[in-house]
């Protein structure tokens, strides 16, 4: 076995990818990683026990060339006695209708396509394996410098800075340890070959500008072991993160989870939290939050920093925050627990449910904005003047008093701008909304306010964006 197969073999080993039965489909473009990753799999299909297929999705927008590609990769199945899915996919069509990038389109429809023929595969072989089908992509090294330093730039916390997991879910990334110029050159020595993108010499995606650009220049002129540095230092997030993580559950462990008639709360006393360092003070509130809630999807630092300022402020003061929750002072600590955990406060108000369930789960980011960035054409990512927020903006349904800004200074309560919008009375309670407060800043699948729109004072930008799976959450609009 050669160094680098073998290498791959640990890094699937080591963090427990695949187990002997194991059915895994490849991400099959056509290029060098691709190739590459369906090359090692196939040595070691036999001693790893998983039996293989691959997938190749046409995206139909870059013609002969894409052509190329398919019968390429249909070719190289062939060869190496590997089951082969062809997919079409319409992406140009998906970014018209839903106001996307291509980018954006290729990435959902490339996802839908593997789940797709992974739900296929199970059922030409119920109970076959003990799982369900893992998805093995091809991304390296470089990609997971590119993924940490695009994270730095849109200000993420530990979290973002830890870049792509090995592992998440049924996706599994096992040349995560393995060099760009590593996989060529393994290919180069044995003469395999493969078919080059030329979407990937542009600099039209903000991931080519960081590999093409940003990246090089910082080794050429600052050191040339940047990138391994950036590696490192994703490792060393990682590693922060999980023990800050860890320090913070165990609060968890001594904090009373009060349930009152199925409303779960927690108290937070004063004294200890204010003792403990700021950065655990923040991860205790998010790990409080995430316990209540059960998902972390849309719960972001803002919220954790935005629960643990109320430590200063005085008893009774309160703020909403993600998943029907809140937060408010109490004599000796803070509380922060479902909406109804509140006693001798009724909170029941127009359009709110008593399952949240349904509310989509959107992921919050802040960073700083500079003139010239591209807003996002996406449907379902909005961006907002982070400094017009006054409050902390929470996803819900409407609720009494809500009002929308159409344009500067023209405010339109939403129960009226929904009637408006010929949204149907029986839909209306279960349209999300993100709020600030009263004010609405977004009314999900429909507009945003005029109040938050990013303009040339912007200095940061507050980004909502919808995952693919969460889309589905959303109530059909009327088709007139």
């Amino acid at each position: 076995m050669d160094k680098l197969t073998e290498r791959v073999r640990k890094t699937i080993k080591e963090h427990h990818m695949v187990k002997p039965g194991d059915r895994v489909m490849a991400a099959l473009s056509g290029g060098a990683d691709s190739v590459c990753l369906l090359r090692i799999l196939v040595q070691l299909r036999d001693i790893l026990g998983i039996r293989l297929r691959a997938v190749h999705v046409h995206h139909g927008l870059r013609g002969e060339e894409a052509d190329r590609d398919s019968r390429f990769a249909e070719e190289l199945c062939r060869e190496l006695s590997v089951p082969f899915s062809l997919i079409y996919a319409d992406v140009r069509g998906l970014a018209d209708r839903e106001g996307i990038s291509e980018e954006e389109a290729g990435r959902i429809l490339r996802y839908e396509s593997f789940e797709s023929e992974g739900k296929k595969w199970e059922s030409e072989e119920p109970g076959a394996g003990t799982s369900s089908v893992k998805l093995a992509v091809a991304h390296h090294s470089g990609d997971q410098a590119e993924t940490i330093l695009h994270n730095l730039f849109r200000g993420s916390g530990l979290g973002g800075l830890k870049g792509m997991p090995y592992v998440r879910g049924n996706v599994i990334r096992p040349l995560l340890d393995v060099s760009g110029e590593e996989i060529r050159e393994y290919l180069r020595e044995r003469g395999f070959s493969w078919k080059e993108d030329s979407t990937n010499h542009t600099d039209h995606y903000t991931r080519n500008r960081i590999r093409r650009e940003i990246l090089p220049a910082v080794e050429k002129r600052i050191n040339p072991g940047a990138g391994a540095n950036i590696l490192r230092m994703g490792k060393l997030a990682a590693m922060a993160d999980s023990y800050l993580r860890q320090q913070a559950g165990r609060w968890l462990e001594i904090w009373a989870l009060d349930e009152n008639n199925g409303t779960r709360s927690i108290f937070l006393p004063e004294k200890p939290f204010k003792e403990a360092d700021a950065i655990l003070q923040l991860y205790a509130v998010m790990e409080v939050l995430k316990e209540l809630a059960g998902s972390s999807k849309d719960l972001g630092l803002v919220h954790g920093q935005a629960a643990a300022e109320l430590f200063d402020r005085q008893p009774g003061r309160r703020i909403d925050l993600p998943y029907g929750l809140e937060a408010r002072r109490e004599y000796g600590g803070i509380r922060i627990g479902g909406i109804k955990a509140f006693s001798g406060k009724n909170r029941e108000k127009e359009g709110a449910s008593e399952g949240l369930d349904f509310l989509p789960k959107p992921v919050f980011t802040v960073f700083s904005y500079k003139k010239g960035l591209s807003i996002p054409k996406n449907m379902y990512t909005k961006w907002f003047d982070c400094d017009k927020i006054k409050g902390t903006p929470v996803i819900r349904t409407r609720q009494p008093g809500d009002e929308l800004a159409l344009s500067p200074g023209v405010h339109k309560p939403l129960r009226r701008y929904m009637i408006d919008e010929k949204i149907p009375s029986e839909l209306r309670d279960r349209i999300p909304v993100l709020a600030d407060g009263n004010r609405v800043m977004w009314v999900i699948g429909y507009r945003i306010s005029s109040d938050y729109k990013i303009d040339e004072a912007t200095k940061r930008v507050f980004q909502a964006e919808l995952p693919d799976s969460e889309e589905r959450k959303l109530p059909a609009k009327r088709k007139d």
